[in-house]
């Protein structure tokens, strides 16, 4: 009995076996393969960043100096030329006729507020500090205000030549409302030449500040 129970036993023992040495041989071929398929890769490390730049904040930015307005256009150069040609003929006209008391043409002769340029340019207010007479500043004046006017000038855009013009403008201004105040309350007489004269300086005065508003002074200086 005990014969007969190992027989049968001894096929499964075999067929055992073989599923064993199967599964063995599967066993390597799937290390195999394994072993054969990379298991890791070699991952590309990134590149060190250096310490990213701090962000000033928006206030701590220079702001973008503006750029500088160009000259007037020619026209107004040549215009305010022009007008200071005229007002220096003008004041060397009185200057000589103060000196040489004679009379100015195409003035009349009179008094109580008519037309008299006589009795101005030869009046005391005519003399500054009794000193000076009113024809020789305003002689110098437009001296001076030839070559500022001039277009060349006008070109030159330095922030203290326009400043320079401008001031001289703001100056015989002034001193024109004077001299207007002293004709019609002071010698009570009108000089023609001088009013043409204080004409010229107001035009030159309101285009220099228009100028200066539209065009601007220029760029600053350097130091």
């Amino acid at each position: 009995m005990a014969s007969s129970d190992a027989r049968p036993g001894r096929p499964g023992s075999a067929q055992g076996g073989r599923r064993a040495d199967g599964a063995t041989t599967r066993s390597a071929r799937t290390v195999a393969a394994v072993s054969a398929t990379p298991t890791s890769r070699r991952v590309a490390r990134p590149a060190a960043k250096g310490p990213e730049p701090e962000e000033q904040p928006e206030d701590a930015l220079p702001e973008p100096e503006p750029e500088p307005r160009s000259a007037p256009p020619a026209w107004l150069q040549v215009v305010t030329f022009v007008l200071a040609i005229v007002g220096l003929a003008i004041s060397a006209y009185e200057t000589y006729a103060h000196y040489n008391g004679n009379h100015l043409a195409g003035c009349p002769t009179g008094g109580g507020g008519t037309f008299n340029c006589s009795a101005v340019i030869t009046s005391s207010q005519s003399m500054v500090f009794g000193v000076v007479p009113v024809a020789i500043l305003g002689l110098a004046f437009y001296l001076a205000a030839v070559p500022l006017f001039s277009p060349w000038l006008w070109q030159v855009r330095l922030r203290w030549l326009n400043q320079l013009r401008l001031a001289a403008a703001i100056t015989g201004m002034g001193f024109v409302v004077y001299l207007i105040y002293a004709e019609l309350y002071q010698i009570r007489d009108i000089c023609e030449y001088c009013t043409g004269v204080h004409a010229v300086t107001f035009l030159l005065f309101a285009i220099t500040v228009f100028s200066a508003a539209i065009w601007g002074l220029g760029a600053k200086d350097e130091a």
